[in-house]
């Protein structure tokens, strides 16, 4: 068997996690996560050259799920696949340092504690990919997550998938001993299926009563996607970049939301993306209340528009979404982007490489991007509300990738997070669907509706139960000009949902025990 687990096992199972990972590849073609984390175990536990090996597979999968991002930067591209083999070969060292009987759990420990570790490394954080992503169209497992988050789930199903492995090759060779390892496949399946019932129990608890007497009011929202990229501003003469800004926002954004606020019944919110207005307010002058956007540019309404704009700062600037008072645009309130892209809105671990090299590396992307990405993460900050008191929360882009801001917004009493994002820069590819996964990992979470306004695509609505209930199709190419989702979103409670603990901990958890079994494995080997 050995002599079979070689470069070529490698190379399959790290395309079998890319074609499982969104976009998935072809109908059910996300189930091909479970073969694929066996394959990574066989490797780990059986294969000749298992450090490599593993390596070789990460790579693989990290080249498949972020081939988009070399539109971005393509350097960046090759720093995403070359670092991020190191995750796996890490996990792989702890499943060879722990004892034969125990290496399936050792393996759902090091997957789980591995994606972790990736997801939260500072300045180079890069949560994509996760095995549990694969299932966003699967609410009724996803919904693992409300109890210990992503890295339970992600250690559920390696756990799984080594069982099965360790029954396959019981099977095949007597190795292990077939009582054994069916048991083991047995107790592992159970536990995948008593978090699932248990999970799918609490989310029905934590929504809102549905009587019609006691359900909260469905919060009416418009998401315009105005279908263009950034960059086009530089791709015209300087001389007319005033007046091709102004025509973008006329055609784009408050035109489509003219007609959105015209019609019956009225939205209680109106959203535009991430960076859709190029405008940058001072911050002391937002605490102030004394901004405004948009004056007399739009009909009076009890609508609220949230929209993405920068705040200024001594330190730099921060992406940000502001809420808009309808029609005399002052500013109610906003909230600051807290996670910031590596590479796209900051240079990482540029302090500490020598100047000559930092001022080489700001030039590459100066002339890659046009502009040096020195933006500034902001802290949180209070939930927003509509004119009729409902309380929501805003995660620009990138922090819709991770659990914080989510769960921070809900804890103080958010009933449905709203995304603005701006993914122009990927010019389509699996980055939509992956963020749009992420949307729903948070909305089961939290058991809140989500509702992502983005750029060009893809802008969804999922409801509070983590189901994809309105979309907006993903357009192959530049459709020039703005399509709008309108819909209607059951409100949340308003509280998390109960196992908070458990969730914020057990990152940390299988991040430890993944660091025990790496120190466990090097000094047994030695």
């Amino acid at each position: 068997m050995k002599a079979g687990l070689g470069l070529p096992a490698a190379l399959v199972g790290g395309l079998m996690l890319g074609w499982a990972s969104p976009q998935a590849l072809f109908p059910l073609a996300e189930w091909l996560v479970l073969p694929a984390l066996a394959v990574w175990f066989a490797v780990a536990t059986e294969g000749r050259r298992p450090l490599l090996h593993s390596y070789l597979l990460g790579c693989v999968h990290m080249a498949w799920f972020s081939w988009s991002v070399r539109h971005v930067l393509l350097p960046a591209y090759v720093a995403i696949v070359v670092l991020g083999g190191l995750y796996y070969m890490l996990a792989t060292a702890c499943v060879r340092g722990a004892p034969q009987r125990w290496r399936g759990l050792a393996f759902a420990a090091a997957v789980a504690g591995s994606f972790w570790l990736r997801a939260v490394l500072p300045e180079i954080h890069y949560p994509h990919g996760q095995p549990c992503h694969c299932l966003y169209q699967w609410p009724e497992l996803l919904r693992v997550v409300v109890l210990g988050g992503e890295p339970l789930l992600n250690a559920l199903l390696a756990w799984l998938a080594a069982c099965g492995w360790g029954a396959w090759s019981s099977w095949r060779v007597a190795r292990p001993a077939w009582p054994a390892a069916r048991a083991r496949l047995a107790l592992a399946f159970a536990a995948l299926a008593a978090a699932a019932v248990v999970a799918n129990l609490v989310v029905a608890s934590a929504l809102p009563p549905g009587a019609a007497e006691a359900a909260p009011r469905p919060l009416r929202v418009v998401a315009i996607e105005p279908d263009y990229h950034p960059e086009e501003l530089y791709e015209q003469p300087r001389s007319e970049w005033r007046a091709w800004t102004e025509r973008m926002l006329e055609q784009r954004f408050l035109a489509p939301t003219r007609a959105a606020l015209g019609a019956e019944p009225a939205p209680d919110v109106v959203l535009w993306p991430e960076s859709s207005v190029q405008v940058a307010f001072d911050a002391a002058q937002l605490e102030r209340g004394e901004a405004g956007l948009l004056a007399g540019r739009l009909p009076a309404s009890d609508a609220r528009l949230l929209l993405g704009a920068n705040v200024r700062r001594p330190q730099g600037a921060t992406p940000a979404a502001l809420l808009v008072r309808l029609p005399d645009g002052r500013v109610l309130g906003y909230q600051d982007k807290q996670r910031l892209v590596p590479g796209g809105e900051f240079l990482p671990g540029l302090g500490y490489l020598p100047q000559s090299w930092s001022r080489w590396l700001k030039a590459q992307f100066q002339a890659a991007l046009g502009t040096v990405p020195e933006c500034v993460a902001g802290g949180p900050r209070a939930p927003l509300a509509t004119a009729g008191g409902a309380r929501f929360g805003a995660l620009l882009c990138y922090d819709n990738a991770f659990p914080g801001p989510a769960a921070a917004q809900v804890a103080q009493g958010a009933q449905a997070l709203f995304v603005l994002s701006n993914e122009a820069w990927y010019r389509g590819g699996a980055e939509l669907q992956q963020l749009v996964a992420m949307s729903v990992v948070r909305a089961c979470e939290n058991v809140v509706p989500v509702v992502r306004c983005t750029m060009d695509g893809w802008s969804v609505a999922i409801d509070a139960a983590g189901g994809l209930c309105e979309h907006l199709p993903v357009r192959g190419a530049a459709g020039g000009a703005s399509r709008v989702l309108a819909v209607e979103v059951r409100p949340g409670a308003g509280k998390p949902p109960p196992f908070g603990w458990l969730r914020r901990s057990s990152g940390w958890l299988f991040g430890l025990l993944l660091a025990v079994g790496v120190v466990f494995g090097a000094r047994r080997k030695g």
